[in-house]
């Protein structure tokens, strides 16, 4: 029998069980860096931009000459040059002057701003301004975007692509992130057949390492997968305790129920120490949650969609911990489209698809991976409910980032 605690009992023993103190660290260019999180502040040593710069084609020039041009009485400025992209004025401007400049064009000494050339006409060397100009209009300022000392990526800030854009465009290249932690992946069964081998008789396509790994990488750690291991007591505690030398954390999908065959949590309790057999959850009661060399090991159902909402409730929250990165999904409510029965004593997650407003239940058994991938999200029933009646407001985790 298993002794059933629940989910919140579960994510307690976490984070009491497995404070992250103090993480490792290591310095990267800001493309290793994609996906980390920054352990240090990073600060702009420059400007950006570092020059005042155009934001349109057109002339630059000083305002306060345009100041009264219209349609009927344009403004006349002598054209005395002209700025491409990287260069720069060979002379200040003055005034009654302009030059031809680019988008993204350095301003020349003198001119506080920039006319779009749909708002010129150029004849003889001189340019007629129709419309008048304020300070600064069409410019950029050196220090606009970021100045030098600024804070631009703050200690725990997720490194995204768009981070690394702005990192670049400061010119840093190295950030101190978190070292991303390794998450060592075993799957248990005689049952399990790879891919590309032959699926006979009473055998079944191994699904849960990979999806493990995937969700672990999503949510920014790094795996190490060791491979399907036969039933056998010596091989599987062999792989576990490679795994847990090698890693930060250990997932064992299979072998979590009270079955004869079903040695994790015994193997588990021989190298480390179990905390809990058994969660008041629904899929995924048979979880097991331990550890070895203080390190946390998890004993997954083999059921790929219980093993998919125990990494989702349960191992998500970890991850968040170990990683820095903020891991919860989003959620909206929505009106449940039909009544939903559920008298468990255990923590239901039932999967939906939205239509507007209403959140209609999707019902499937444990094993069914497509109804989680063709649904929009979950909702949870709490274990003392009874059932949810339709009209109700649920609140719905969406799988949609």
């Amino acid at each position: 029998m298993l002794s059933v605690i629940t989910v919140d009992e579960a994510l307690k023993i976490i984070k009491e069980k497995f404070p992250t103190g103090k993480t490792k660290t290591e310095i990267l260019s800001p493309d290793e860096a994609l996906g980390a999180v920054a352990a240090q502040a990073v600060y702009s040593a420059e400007p950006v931009p570092s020059f005042a710069r155009s934001t349109m084609d057109g002339y630059a020039l000083t305002a306060e000459d345009t100041y009264g041009a219209g349609e009927s009485l344009p403004a006349w400025l002598k054209v005395v040059g002209e700025i491409n992209m990287g260069e720069c004025a060979e002379k200040p401007v003055k005034r009654g002057e302009c030059f031809r400049i680019s988008t993204g064009g350095m301003l020349p000494p003198g001119a506080n701003a920039v006319i779009p050339v749909e708002n010129t006409e150029e004849d003889n060397g001189m340019c007629l301004a129709y419309k008048a100009v304020s300070v600064f209009e069409n410019v950029t300022k050196a220090g606009d975007d970021i100045k030098p000392g600024e804070c631009i990526v703050d200690r725990l800030d997720y490194i995204s692509p768009a981070v690394i854009g702005l990192l670049a465009s400061a010119g840093i290249d190295k950030v101190t992130v978190r070292k991303k932690p390794v998450v060592g992946i075993i799957s248990t069964g005689n049952e399990i057949v790879g891919l590309g081998e032959p699926l006979t008789p009473g055998k079944i396509r191994e699904v849960n390492s990979r999806m493990i790994s995937a969700f672990c990488i999503e949510n920014g750690c790094e795996t190490i997968m060791y491979g399907t291991v036969r039933d056998e007591s010596d091989v599987i505690c062999d792989t576990v305790k490679k795994a847990a030398e090698e890693c930060d954390a250990v997932v064992i999908s299979g072998g979590s129920s009270a079955g004869a065959k079903d040695m994790t949590v015994k193997i588990i309790e021989n190298m480390g120490s179990v905390f809990a057999h058994g969660l008041a959850m629904k899929p995924g009661k048979p979880t097991i949650i331990g550890e070895i060399n203080g390190k946390p090991v998890f004993g997954l159902p083999g059921h790929p969609a219980a093993c998919f909402f125990v990494m989702e409730i349960v191992i998500r929250p970890l991850i968040g911990m170990m990683t820095g990165r903020h891991v919860e999904r989003a959620a909206e409510f929505f009106e449940l489209g039909e009544n939903v029965s559920s008298n468990h004593g255990r923590e239901e997650y039932l999967c939906v698809k939205t239509d507007g407003s209403i959140a209609v239940p999707v019902y499937a058994k444990s094993g069914v991976m497509s109804v989680i991938c063709h649904s929009d999200g979950y909702i949870k029933i709490d274990r003392n409910c009874e059932g949810l009646k339709k009209g109700e407001k649920v609140k719905v985790c969406l799988f949609r980032r």
